[in-house]
């Protein structure tokens, strides 16, 4: 299974959403700026809700650090700016 993949810069904000994330297993996948946070669903059927609870989980950085960058980073390389605009 293929591991979700976040990068956020400041540090602060990526040791903040490692916080929010503890439940999903996340790890420190790289250190620097900007970090890269590896979350890896238990099935297939799961990836979903990971995917889901990262957005939720970048309101709350937004939140608490107005400044920082988010991205999610998909399968095929692609990066996708976090939190996505409202609708």
């Amino acid at each position: 299974m293929r591991p979700v993949l976040v990068t956020v810069s400041p540090p602060d904000a990526a040791q903040r959403l490692l916080a929010l994330l503890e439940d999903y297993f996340a790890e420190l996948a790289e250190e620097g700026d900007p970090a890269t946070i590896s979350v890896v669903p238990i099935d297939s059927h799961r990836r979903g809700t990971v995917i889901y609870r990262v957005i939720q989980a970048s309101w709350t950085i937004e939140n608490e650090f107005p400044d920082s960058r988010m991205y999610i980073i998909t399968e095929d390389g692609n990066r996708w700016r976090l939190p996505p605009p409202e609708m």
